[in-house]
């Protein structure tokens, strides 16, 4: 079953904007399929991470659990310009040093990460024993809200969903 209409038009509307749209325009896009993936009613919650030094957007999502609340996902966007071997690697980098930053907070071994850039999106993740080197779950796809793409992050979802 493919994201609903509303997902696929803000991502249609996020993607209207062209290359030079800042992050905070795929926020809405983002924030449905996770909410979508993750709903409250199965013990999850979407943080917003407040905007850093040069405007850090992402999200995590948490896991109400063990009388914890768990980071299982962190997410990372940037702007489509950054659609470039750099801007994948500084989402590499900022994913590494959140999830690192958060290995304190849940009793799971595994953390995972989403990066985005504009609609394109990749997925990570690490584990807190052994070298906190990230691995590449899933390689990186053009849009986060394509048909294709819900059948890839149902997959990455059952992942989370299964963390133990």
């Amino acid at each position: 079953m493919p994201y609903d209409a509303t997902i696929k038009q803000e991502a249609a509307h996020a993607a209207s904007l062209g290359i030079n749209a800042t992050e905070d325009k795929f926020h809405a896009t983002y924030n449905g399929i996770l909410t979508h993936w993750f709903p409250t009613g199965q013990g999850y919650v979407i943080d917003h991470q407040v905007m850093g030094e040069g405007g850090k957007p992402e999200y995590i999502v948490v896991r109400h659990a063990g009388a914890k609340r768990n980071p299982l996902l962190i997410v990372e966007l940037k702007r489509p310009a950054k659609w470039t071997a750099a801007g994948k690697t500084d989402v590499h980098n900022e994913l590494t040093t959140y999830i690192e930053g958060r290995f304190d907070l849940t009793q799971y071994n595994t953390i995972y990460g989403v990066g985005g850039i504009g609609l394109h999106w990749s997925v990570y993740k690490m584990e807190k024993t052994g070298s906190h080197q990230l691995q590449v779950v899933q390689d990186w796809e053009d849009d986060i809200a394509s048909d294709t793409s819900y059948t890839h992050f149902q997959t990455i979802a059952n992942l989370v969903h299964h963390i133990t």
